[in-house]
């Protein structure tokens, strides 16, 4: 009669888990000005809304991992997040055998350790989910507030072109964002 023997074995995993997504689009503005004073009026513009310059760039970080950067030279926009966490996965496998050897015991190892690597994928992927998620909610709103910037450093650019054309006698701005202006040349 032959004995069985319960093999047990107890595998863990630490890991940390970063992973990041973001999308790219551009800022159409209408030549008006000199690149220059339309880079200046666009800096302008973003810093009231809470951007940093950086040289030829502008910069806003949210507290929730959502980075947002202007290129002021070529009105391309960047919006990335980033999600982080820290894995700690523990699995314990048992296999009964006839005779307890070491291939049995590393054959054991090497399924938990296939299962801790699916479920380190599977924890991966969710965070991933989140990230794209909480990036899709936030472009929404970046949308507008960036049409809104646009707006204004347009507006900003034609009173300063009309200026340049001749005596301005008068503005009006509309709620809907329509502007008139009398210029008498």
């Amino acid at each position: 009669m032959s004995r069985a023997y319960r093999i047990t074995v107890r595998e863990s995993l630490s890991r940390h888990v970063q992973v990041e997504d973001g999308v790219c689009s551009s800022l159409e503005l209408l030549p008006i000005l000199q690149k220059d004073r339309m880079r200046e009026l666009l800096a302008a513009e973003l810093a009231g809304k809470g951007f940093e310059r950086d040289g030829t760039s502008a910069k806003r970080s949210e507290g929730d991992g959502v980075t947002t950067k202007v290129d002021l030279e070529t009105g391309e926009v960047s919006v990335t997040a980033e999600g982080h966490t820290n894995l700690s996965l523990q699995t314990e496998r048992s296999a009964a055998v006839d005779s307890p050897t070491a291939e049995r015991e590393k054959a054991l190892r090497q399924v938990a350790q296939q299962a801790l690597e699916r479920e380190a994928k599977a924890e991966e992927e969710t965070l991933r989910r989140q990230v794209t998620e909480k990036l899709e909610g936030k472009l929404r709103d970046l949308k507008d507030e960036l049409d809104g910037v646009v707006n204004r450093v347009t507006a900003n650019a034609l009173k300063q072109r009309a200026a340049e054309l001749g005596q301005v006698e008068e503005i009006h701005e509309e709620a809907n964002g329509g502007l008139t202006i009398k210029v008498r040349v």
